[in-house]
């Protein structure tokens, strides 16, 4: 296997970009055989925020093409594109499943229970 950074999968994904013919080129010849890691995923979701890109499109051929199936990166995306959530609170979201200690009431909002950390 051979690891990819963000920049890899931004020159296959962007419409143009000057590593794109590169980046092609690469994956043809690895193909099957790229990986990734939670990191690429977070730094692409916020690059998707800033520049108002479809995290779930971008989410989904990352995964297409390191052959992830974990469901997690593609409910962060899902959490991030339909309810507007921070790349960080949607990773949050994802990955506690259906219950999370903190003082962060949007997680009620999204149908997840919440251990209150702050007091009342």
């Amino acid at each position: 296997m051979i690891y990819a950074d963000t920049d890899f999968f931004l020159a296959l994904l962007k419409p143009s970009d000057w590593l794109k013919d590169k980046a092609k080129k690469i994956l043809e010849d690895y193909n099957g055989k790229i990986t990734t890691s939670t990191t690429t995923f977070i730094e692409l979701a916020l690059l998707a925020k800033r520049y108002s890109l479809d995290v779930v499109r971008i989410f989904n051929s990352v995964m297409a093409i390191c052959g992830v199936e974990d469901e997690v990166y593609l409910k962060a995306a899902i959490y991030m594109r339909d309810y507007n959530l921070s790349v960080f609170d949607a990773f949050h979201a994802a990955y506690c499943r259906d219950k999370i200690i903190s003082s962060d009431s949007i997680y009620e909002k999204i149908g997840i229970e919440r251990v209150k950390l702050e007091e009342k």
